[in-house]
């Protein structure tokens, strides 16, 4: 857990402290021990009787992933605010949007804090949103107030492209590449959020009766292009397929889906696996991850080792369900994919996945096909 050097002064500073309070020790405590326990439950009654120059320590301590221990923080900080607003004592503003702004915090925290703020004085969250272009918590909030800004001006290409750059979500990337496009310019939403739009495709193999992921299939070996293998019903050998990407005024549940059961894929199979091989170039070795989803299974190798596999049937294809992180070497790498698909019968009989290569904040990373 950490403590700002700045909060621990004020908490030091604060009249509950000098009354014999240990806000840092209750803290501690809740955080360890929630309310489950005695210890807990008494901790958590005094942080709430705190007065207001607690609420900086008290978000401070809202900087966990367990959102337990985060909703007991939260409740505390409501008594106080609460209280404080009854009996007419003003809040630092100063001091809640300072934590607002800082990136280091965790975005839960920081939004219940900029929540304060708002009904505290309207409007600060408006005039925040506009340096929030990079921020991991409120980019799209930034980016859908850009957006709006474009629609409303006469000469907008610029908000568009700002818009568009900044963009991580799918649909804002669209919105703003079909403002773009409105004033002549054209843009691939695909490869602006680094999806894989050229692959080789082969299959169905057999899945065995749904053992298809834990079961060794030849690419898994070696990836030979020009191979002939034995596929669930006859001979299969790899062939080419190219991503579609929707209309950017579409409401396309995905960007660069790989329906496998299209004619011009592999076509449709029950108790099946399928694999998809695409070979890429980046200028130098970098960190970067892979993201993405499958309908069912599937596992990913990069240049020829396995860093992701997941068993989970008929869970659906949702954006970037899993973030797998990679390191890719300069030069020329190559990911290999492998989709199952479940036995008969099938109520959703999808069979399909998407994959795409990021940075940390979700834009693609640029790479030579």
């Amino acid at each position: 857990m950490r403590f700002h050097a700045g909060l621990l002064v004020l908490a030091a500073m604060s009249p509950f402290a000098i009354a014999g309070g240990d806000l840092k020790k209750d803290i501690a405590t809740i955080v360890n021990q929630g309310r489950g326990t005695p210890a807990g439950q008494a901790a958590w009654a005094r942080v709430s009787q705190a007065g207001s120059d607690a609420l900086p320590l008290l978000l401070d301590g809202m900087n966990t992933k367990d959102t337990v221990v985060a909703n007991w923080l939260r409740t505390a900080c409501d008594q106080i605010i609460d209280r404080e607003r009854k009996a007419g004592k003003q809040l630092d503003q100063v001091k809640l949007a300072d934590f607002v702004k800082n990136p280091n915090n965790h975005g839960r925290a920081r939004r219940y804090a900029l929540e304060v703020l708002e009904t505290v004085k309207p409007g600060w969250r408006d005039s925040l949103m506009s340096g929030w272009l990079d921020d991991p918590e409120f980019r799209y909030e930034a980016v859908a107030q850009v957006l709006d800004k474009a629609r409303k001006a006469s000469n907008a290409v610029n908000l568009f492209r700002l818009a568009f750059d900044k963009s991580r979500d799918v649909q804002q990337a669209r919105d703003a590449a079909a403002g773009l496009e409105a004033g002549g310019i054209k843009v691939s939403v695909a490869e602006h959020l680094g999806f894989f739009t050229e692959w080789h495709l082969i299959g169905p193999f057999d899945g065995r009766n749904q053992k298809g992921l834990i079961t060794e299939y030849p690419p898994e070996k070696k990836v030979d292009l020009k191979a002939e293998l034995d596929g669930k019903s006859g001979k299969v050998r790899w062939i080419e397929y190219r991503v579609k990407e929707p209309p950017h005024t579409s409401n396309a549940r995905h960007q660069a889906l790989v329906d496998l059961r299209e004619k011009r894929a592999l076509g449709d199979a029950d108790d099946a696996v399928a694999f998809a091989y695409a070979e890429f170039t980046v200028e130098k070795a970098i960190k970067a991850e892979l993201r993405g989803a499958a309908d069912d299974n599937f596992a990913v190798w990069l240049n020829g080792a396995k860093v992701f596999s997941f068993e989970e049937w008929r869970n659906g294809v949702r954006h970037d369900r899993h973030r797998i992180p990679v390191e890719l070497k300069a030069g020329r790498n190559a990911v290999l994919v492998k989709i199952s698909q479940s036995s008969a019968p099938n109520p959703e009989p999808n069979w399909e996945f998407f994959l795409r290569l990021v940075d940390e904040t979700g834009k693609g990373i640029a790479f030579k096909k």
